[in-house]
């Protein structure tokens, strides 16, 4: 089971209106740089912040977001 990036967002607010979107209809999808804080490195620095999803689930992911016009 691979694991791709499905988007990158330039704003952590973004990124996390894309996720909830995903999780509320059931898709699995992971954002490492979720864990970064305050005083360490900004995402957003170091090339934006990934939603990453199954590539079984790609497709999938790819509409919800299109459909809610989420641009990625």
């Amino acid at each position: 089971m691979a694991v791709v990036v499905l988007a990158k967002f330039a704003s952590l607010s973004e990124a996390m209106v894309a996720k909830s979107l995903l999780e509320a209809e059931g898709v699995g999808v992971v954002m490492p740089e979720q864990g970064l804080v305050a005083g360490q490195l900004d995402a957003g620095v170091m090339g934006g912040w990934r939603l990453l999803v199954i590539e079984e689930e790609l497709a999938t992911a790819q509409k919800i977001l299109i459909d809610a016009n989420v641009g990625f």
